[in-house]
């Protein structure tokens, strides 16, 4: 089925477009491409054979993206297309990968192309990582270098790791259920563990907090429900590391603790400044006239300085603040209940799959709050979606079961030939 491979195609093609390619990311655009004939094939061979199957889910989607393209029109001086894009194309994409695949095999072969995808910029990363090149930037007061490997920024690839570790979470446990031997299993699952090991690493180089605090949230809730004795071993074991290796990872990942003991900071500018801008940035949305609070300042108007100026909307680095400057109390009320449909549809999800989707969902919520991850930032973001489309796939479309054929019952067995037997007189008393 056409619309199948499309899908396959843009799982691995999506996460290889965050390469950073100069100044032009060329893939990048390429993804949108794909995205865009995905969508026509998928809306023709709809109406073809009329199968297309919607949710209140879908339907908030359709709002949503009617009232950002509102929103853009509007004040369309300070707004950018490609920001509205981004916003919307994560979204749409859930909708048709939930229609288009229609069994759990099809599903899990959408996540190996997504992991083999993931994979490229992977070892990329590595590779630059360990050749001393793919440097972000070097932190002026701890003189600590932050990597970007193959990506743009160490916040990119530190959100992608950790997808690509729920990601690699997940593929392993259906690869597990379908194992036909314990083999090829096995060589498969070196592998998956060795990219795993990788993407580890990666991720602690970029330093990115925000998305080390996703990995451990979704651990512990995760492992919570799925095995907690493994849960009590590992966060004994790590903390152990964690103290033992305390003047290694603190001026790495913390530096904020330490410049702030030395003085050199104050506390508003703890977790890079956060706190600014987000005082900032609220204080201009209060601030705005009526229309643009319900609809926004534009969908893209924010400066992308560290410095707080006045009457200028910085990045937030919080999702949801974002939403909520760019379009308005509307737009956040609309996408704001999506997610609230979205855990509802979570919740309904059989035992083992609805434990390890609600983890990723309350890890992506926290990340949303603390950083720019999961609504702005595409690379992640549409990946993100597609695998969500599970939680919805198997309660509008189930696999179609295929009755057993019973079995023939067995002939009885033959009849022994009937045998007469000459009756015997009684002996007869005597009075």
């Amino acid at each position: 089925m056409m619309e199948l491979f499309l899908v396959k195609i843009v799982a691995l093609l999506r996460p290889i477009a965050s390469i950073e390619y100069g100044q032009q990311n060329l893939f990048d655009l390429a993804g949108i491409g794909l995205f865009v004939l995905l969508a026509v094939v998928f809306l023709t061979t709809a109406a073809n054979r009329r199968t297309l199957s919607l949710s209140s889910v879908d339907l908030l989607i359709v709002a949503f993206a009617v009232w950002c393209l509102t929103c853009y029109l509007a004040y369309v001086e300070e707004a950018r297309i490609r920001d509205v894009a981004k916003l919307l194309i994560p979204l749409f994409s859930y909708s048709i990968v939930k229609n288009v695949i229609t069994r759990r095999d099809d599903y899990q072969s959408m996540l190996l192309w997504m992991v083999v995808g993931f994979a490229v910029p992977i070892i990329a990363s590595t590779v630059l990582i360990l050749t001393g090149r793919g440097v972000d930037y070097v932190s002026f007061w701890t003189g600590v270098s932050r990597w970007s490997g193959a990506y743009y920024g160490s916040h990119s690839l530190g959100h992608s790791m950790v997808f690509f570790l729920f990601v690699l979470v997940l593929y392993r446990s259906m690869l597990r259920e379908k194992a036909a031997s314990i083999r090829a299993y096995g060589i498969k699952n070196v592998a998956l563990l060795g990219i795993g090991a990788l993407a580890l690493f990666c991720l602690y180089m970029s330093q990115t907090r925000s998305a080390i605090l996703g990995l451990i949230i979704f651990s512990l809730i995760y492992l919570f429900f799925v095995n907690r004795r493994l849960l009590i071993l590992g966060g004994a074991a790590g903390a152990v590391i964690a103290v033992l290796l305390l003047p290694k990872w603190l001026p790495a990942l913390l530096p904020d603790i330490i410049l702030l003991q030395q003085g050199k900071i104050e506390t508003s500018e703890l977790g890079s400044g956060r706190p600014q801008y987000w005082h900032h940035n609220f204080e201009i949305f209060l601030g705005l006239p009526l229309d643009k609070k319900i609809a926004g300042v534009g969908i893209g108007n924010k400066s992308q300085t560290m410095h707080v100026r006045e009457n200028e909307v910085l990045d937030s680095h919080n999702d949801w603040l974002d939403l909520l400057m760019q379009t308005g109390i509307i737009g956040f009320l609309i996408y704001g209940t999506l997610q609230v449909l979205i855990l509802r549809a979570i919740l309904r999800v059989a035992d083992k799959e609805r434990y390890f989707f609600l983890a990723v969902f309350i890890a992506a919520s926290i990340m949303m709050f603390v950083s720019n991850s999961y609504i702005y930032r595409i690379a992640v973001c549409q990946t993100y979606y597609m695998m969500m489309a599970f939680i919805e796939m198997r309660r509008t479309r189930t696999e179609p079961s295929v009755e057993p054929i019973p079995e023939s019952p067995p002939p009885p067995p033959p009849r022994s030939p009937l045998v007469i037997r000459p009756v015997r007189p009684r002996a007869k008393l005597n009075a």
